[in-house]
């Protein structure tokens, strides 16, 4: 799906106002997660999985997990994302956002 966005090398604007606009939404939907989760250890340590492709072991704290969790979405980057939400979605993690970012195929 190209949302109607003529696909070029190199990515014209358009390609990227409509990828940072998916990015904006999966972002949200993350941080909404983190929120919902941030009593629980374990779903917060999939979640900075889903941001940063790391895994909190022993010896930190939930609160450090938490705050660690909304810094990482800040830097996530959008080829990232393209990977791992869907399987993020598929694990119940997140909830599907029904957008695709567009490029990132050819």
């Amino acid at each position: 799906m190209n949302y109607g966005i003529k696909i070029t090398k190199p990515w014209s604007k358009e390609m990227y106002d409509h990828n940072e606009m998916v990015s904006e939404v999966m972002k949200s939907e993350i941080i909404n997660q983190i929120k919902k989760n941030q009593n629980n250890y374990d779903k917060l340590n999939e979640l900075i999985v889903l941001c940063g492709g790391i895994k909190y072991g022993d010896g930190y704290s939930i609160e450090e997990l938490f705050e660690d969790c909304l810094n990482e979405v800040d830097n996530v980057q959008n080829y990232w994302l393209n990977e791992e939400f869907p399987y993020a979605v598929s694990q119940g993690l997140v909830n599907d956002v029904d957008l695709k970012f567009i490029g990132y195929d050819k």
